[in-house]
């Protein structure tokens, strides 16, 4: 409601004033997910890191082929042994130029329906591979187009089960 946005905004400018971390993508988004679906071990390694404000996420969804249609993502992640092998593209993902992660969907099962065999892999912006383009708004503001060239993520990067990031991407959004 319009009274919960009026609260969120106010909550916001009083912890961005403390330097904590505000309601959005790092506690709103990804980490109520990593609470409810991450293992224990990205729930070690990520969340502490988020409530003190110590970390920068992009969401890494959106594609040129599929826009704002999540559920039709293209981009690869194939599983090969510990790590998964990521290949494809993204395109407008606003933080990708200071992000230390990206909070990414991707298609890990090809063969599956349009709103199955999608993933979400937490993938670190210094991976090898990865080339971030800036794309420019009309108004002049930067967002980004980010190029994933077998890129190796560990397994343990993936939040939650294979093949339900459909799932965990709407129940966060």
């Amino acid at each position: 409601s319009e009274g919960e946005g009026v609260y969120e905004y106010l909550l916001n400018e009083s912890l961005a004033r403390r330097g904590a971390p505000q309601i959005g993508k790092g506690v709103g988004i990804i980490g109520k997910t990593i609470i409810r679906h991450g293992s224990e071990k990205l729930k070690q390694e990520f969340i502490p890191r988020i409530l003190r404000n110590e970390i920068q996420w992009a969401l890494a969804y959106t594609e040129p082929e599929a826009g704002s249609d999540l559920a039709n993502m293209q981009m690869r992640a194939v599983l090969d042994g510990d790590e998964y092998v990521v290949n494809g593209q993204k395109r407008f993902i606003t933080s990708a130029h200071f992000a230390d992660y990206m909070w990414t969907g991707v298609r890990s099962d090809p063969d599956a329906s349009k709103h199955k065999g999608i993933s979400l892999l937490i993938i670190d912006t210094d991976a090898p591979g990865i080339t971030v383009t800036p794309l420019w708004t009309i108004i002049g503001e930067r967002t980004n187009e980010v190029f994933f060239d077998n890129v190796r993520v560990p397994k343990d990067s993936l939040v939650g089960e294979p093949n339900q990031g459909w799932q965990y991407i709407t129940e966060a959004l």
